[in-house]
């Protein structure tokens, strides 16, 4: 996968809390994208071809996160730092201002828009952690997700950051599970599972490989990324019941 914003204020709005960012990212008037952000592309044989979409054009779908990909440079030629608030997308031009709002609990932000993917069947946007864990997504891994196009960002911006989360502490003692695919062959889940030292469950007629419990979505956070590095992308969270 190509690597892929300041304080933010609770206020009421329908659905759930809306975090705004006092310092960013702010739109710029009349801005233009380099031809270079602009080309076709191809990741694992497929091509892609961005595009500049109307103000306020708005996107559905599922959202993910990534973090393990600290320090590495975004397609935009920036850092990556995962505790920003950025965000990747496959097709919409690179950098940009959108906001997201995570339809699951109503939260909506405004962030910075400055890589590609991500490449997997069915994700619309990849979250940077800070990202997520403002959104709301940093425990469940994925969610619906909104986006909408705002305009461009300014080039070489200062990051931003969101100070606090109502997230779980180092004191959340819920168990959780990372969820590494489900499989309707029961040789492929356990191929999975030897090369993961995983266990496979069956439900309702598929057959499920997990890691865990692990106590805390923090700590069960860190086996996912360590998952999907290894290149199994559905990996999600799912709590131990």
């Amino acid at each position: 996968m190509l690597v892929l914003a300041s304080i933010w204020l609770l206020a009421a709005c329908a659905g759930g809390p809306k975090l705004s960012t006092r310092d960013g990212p702010e739109v710029v008037k009349n801005g233009q994208y380099r031809a270079a952000n602009l080309r076709p592309y191809k990741v694992r044989g497929d091509t892609y071809r961005p595009y500049v979409p109307d103000i306020g054009d708005t996107l559905t779908g599922t959202a993910s996160w990534y973090g393990h990909e600290s320090g590495s440079l975004t397609a935009t030629g920036e850092r990556f730092d995962p505790t920003a608030l950025s965000a990747a997308h496959k097709t919409w031009p690179l950098p940009s201002v959108i906001e997201v709002t995570n339809l699951d609990n109503g939260r909506s932000l405004r962030l910075r828009l400055n890589d590609r993917g991500p490449f997997v069947d069915g994700r619309l946007l990849d979250l940077s952690k800070g990202a997520a864990k403002a959104l709301g997504v940093h425990q469940t891994g994925t969610a619906r997700v909104r986006i909408k196009f705002l305009g461009p960002a300014e080039l070489g911006a200062r990051p931003t950051y969101a100070a606090a989360t109502p997230e779980a502490t180092d004191g959340d003692r819920q168990r959780y599970r990372v969820q590494v695919g489900a499989f309707s062959e029961r040789a492929n889940a356990e191929r999975v599972s030897d090369q993961l030292r995983a266990r496979v469950d069956e439900r309702r007629g598929l057959y499920i490989v997990t890691l865990g419990p692990f106590e805390g979505a923090q700590k069960a956070e860190l086996y996912r990324q360590k998952v999907l590095a290894a290149g199994y992308f559905d990996a999600i969270l799912t709590r131990d019941e």
